[in-house]
């Protein structure tokens, strides 16, 4: 009797439960707008445990989920590849032998501006903007190039921002968050901590010449495209970037420099995307693997820069390295053929990477160094070898190399002998394996995980329509108040009045003495 009792009651329970997570469920937009495999599965997880805790999701992604997951509707805005391809973006990127970090940004302002023009005016994007009956309780976006923040103003509801790495200069701000040249760089500057004292001057003035580049270059390309698509009464992007509510950065401080940042900015980073069930490999590459009895080495420069478009010397380098090393070499490699493969290295167009790392004989990833292929290995504890090309990653492959969990390596003066040092160093020293463990041991010693951290904020936003209680009141401030210019001005002006003031009288009284000691009559 006593159990059935207890039966029914955790029964209840269970109902009740449902009952309240459904009745508080909501229909959420969302969009990541960024065609980049790797800028849609940094968020994946969150998709669906939102959708299996009764959200109704609706996904705008260049990169759909193959599974049917209840309550998740998903756009596919895939086509906006080829507008990329178009521009030559991956090429660009690929081939680019200084890592000329000013003509990315050139070449990713217009490519990905007009990747999003091109997502926006999609029929089934237009349907969600158009249809006047279609709502949402609240929208989350990635907001790296916020074109689609557009949709704030069409739905007027709560909104949270979303980066797949650390949000640059201006978000910061935004937030209300300390941001400063000197102790956060922006992306993209390869520079070490300390900084040096050219390096401070740099920064300073690399931080200057960004920030006017986005104030005359990028600001007006995004509020041209948001007129268009959204009406020519559409707010400027800056109008827009101050009704997002949080934003959450794919940030963690075992990996990234210590930032002071206010309640409204959630740091999720640490590995939240890597799935933790392991799913089986691909009979081929696990028989390769499984083959590699004096261990194996996956090489892989992510999903933006292709093994395929890099210049031919740089991948004949790769190749002379590889023929002379025991290993066997999964190679992520985007053609069929491989001119000249050596016989101990297997090429795959597509990887399923996270479960390639799980695998006991892989020794060494070498990587490009995007923070998700990062984090994946760190979990798996795999040392790694960077070959940074574009955006973070030059700073991401110094972290790991200070960290002690690999070795960066610059791939425009690469070369055999350098390059096959390095990989027999990082394999056979085990000090590196070592610093990737303990640095997996710090990234999940922690109170809730970065999934857990940001369901519950995602949910607090939903119950109090918005997080306009958490805005630090630095927001509003202008730009003199923040820097305290008027107050600094005010104390100069009266401490100049009053120096002025005490000096002039000084020389009066001087002058009045003086004249009096002169003026004094002489005794006989």
């Amino acid at each position: 009797m006593c159990t059935l009792v207890r039966s029914l009651f955790s029964v209840s329970i269970c109902l009740l439960g449902l009952a309240v997570g459904f009745g508080d469920a909501a229909r959420i937009l969302a969009s990541v707008a960024t065609p980049s495999y790797s800028h849609q599965v940094a968020f994946r997880t969150i998709w669906k445990e939102l959708a299996k805790r009764g959200h109704e999701v609706v996904l705008l992604t260049t990169d759909p989920m193959e599974e049917d997951i209840q309550n998740l509707r998903q756009i596919d805005l895939g086509s906006s590849y080829d507008v990329m391809n178009e521009y030559n973006f991956s090429t660009t990127v690929s081939n680019n032998a200084t890592n000329d970090f000013w003509s990315f940004v050139k070449k990713s302002v217009v490519t990905i501006g007009e990747a999003q023009r091109h997502q926006l005016l999609l029929p089934e994007v237009q349907a969600l903007i158009r249809n006047s009956s279609e709502h949402f309780d609240l929208i989350m976006l990635e907001v790296v190039f916020p074109i689609h923040l557009g949709f704030v103003e069409r739905f007027k509801v709560p909104v949270i921002g979303l980066t797949s790495l650390d949000a640059h200069g201006n978000w910061h701000m935004f937030m209300g968050n300390h941001d400063h040249p000197i102790l956060h760089p922006q992306l993209g500057l390869s520079l070490s901590y300390p900084l040096t004292f050219m390096d401070k001057i740099v920064s300073v003035l690399f931080n200057g010449l960004i920030n006017i580049y986005g104030l005359f270059v990028v600001n007006p390309m995004m509020d041209e495209i948001i007129q268009q698509v959204f009406g020519k009464d559409s707010k400027p992007i800056t109008e827009l970037m101050k009704e997002v509510d949080m934003l959450f950065i794919n940030v963690n401080p075992v990996l990234h420099p210590i930032r002071a940042v206010t309640p409204n900015t959630i740091m999720f980073g640490g590995g939240t995307h890597v799935d933790t069930v392991p799913k089986p490999l691909p009979e081929g590459i696990r028989k390769f693997l499984d083959d590699a009895t004096q261990g194996a080495i996956y090489f892989s420069l992510g999903s933006n820069v292709k093994s395929n478009l890099i210049r031919d010397e740089l991948r004949q380098v790769f190749i002379e390295t590889f023929k002379e090393l025991p290993f066997k070499i999964l190679w992520k490699f985007e053609n069929e053929e491989l001119p000249n493969k050596p016989d101990n290295v297997m090429i795959q167009k597509w990887v399923p990477q996270a479960d390639v790392l799980r695998h006991p004989n892989i020794k060494v990833f070498i990587t490009q160094c995007g923070l998700q292929s990062m984090e994946e290995a760190i979990m798996n504890h795999i040392p790694l070898i960077g070959l940074p090309f574009f955006a973070d990653q030059p700073a991401n492959a110094i972290m790991m190399h200070n960290k002690g969990f690999g070795v960066h390596l610059d791939h425009t003066k690469l070369t055999k002998e350098k390059f096959k040092e390095t990989i027999m160093e990082v394999i056979n020293n085990p000090k590196y394996k070592q610093r990737s463990v303990e640095i997996a041991d710090l990234l999940t010693d922690v109170e809730m995980t970065g999934l857990e951290k940001v369901v519950w904020w995602t949910e607090y936003v939903i119950r109090n329509k918005g997080a306009k209680l958490l805005r630090n009141p630095i927001r509003d401030l202008p730009f003199y108040q923040y820097y305290l210019l008027d107050v600094i001005g005010f104390v100069g002006v009266l401490s100049f009045i009053v120096i002025f003031g005490t000096v002039k009288i000084s020389l009066l009284i001087y002058r009045l003495v003086r004249q009096m000691i002169v003026k004094k009559p002489k005794k006989n």
